[in-house]
């Protein structure tokens, strides 16, 4: 699956990872290639994503993120896992458009 066939509210997941981090950002576009379908990708990234919020340090010394942007992560990330759970709770019908 390619990032233009996700729905408006999935494909907003990705701008929220890019809030907490840019590399967080290149990691959930990166991953939809990975899945055949838009519920696959967000339960594979929700899984991503809960293992960072339960040890949200770990993820900013693996890619040496900048230390203005420690702040501000943890609690980005918990809106980005929050998002996925809310979509993943929509119907796909009821999500937006494909490709915007």
């Amino acid at each position: 699956m390619d990032t233009d066939d996700l729905t408006e509210m999935a494909y907003a997941c990705i701008g929220l990872g890019g809030e907490a981090s840019d590399c967080l950002r290149a990691e959930l576009g990166a991953a939809c290639s990975r899945y055949p379908n838009e519920d696959d990708y967000l339960r594979g990234i929700l899984a991503h994503v809960r293992k960072i919020e339960m040890s949200p340090q770990n993820y900013i010394d693996e890619w040496n993120l900048p230390e203005d942007e420690e702040l501000e992560f943890a609690p980005k990330v918990r809106a980005l896992r929050e998002h996925i759970e809310k979509t993943l709770a929509v119907p796909l019908a009821e999500r937006g458009k494909l490709g915007f």
